[in-house]
């Protein structure tokens, strides 16, 4: 049911947020590859991703990464590392 949850509301985020979020945080482009690939400045993509964060997070009612659950695509894309193993709060 997470993964669920986390997909709609990442459908609710404009495509240009949700582009730069999946690249960075779920793919692990790192913000320069994400910024060429997107054709925009790198301060644009660290800016879009930082904001996509904030927005789903709250869309999602997380307060805590460490207390939203176990799913580890879920954590990977919020906690920035693309590692779902880190539970960065």
């Amino acid at each position: 049911m997470e993964l669920v949850e986390f997909r709609a509301g990442l459908m609710q985020l404009p495509y240009d947020q949700r582009e730069s979020l999946i690249l960075v945080g779920a793919s692990g482009f790192s913000y320069a590859d994400a910024a060429t690939i997107c054709e925009v400045a790198i301060g644009t993509i660290k800016s879009r991703v930082n904001l996509t964060r904030q927005r789903l997070a709250a869309l999602l009612a997380i307060n805590r990464l460490d207390t939203h659950g176990p799913a580890p695509t879920t954590r990977a894309v919020l906690n920035g590392t693309g590692r779902p193993d880190s539970r960065k709060v």
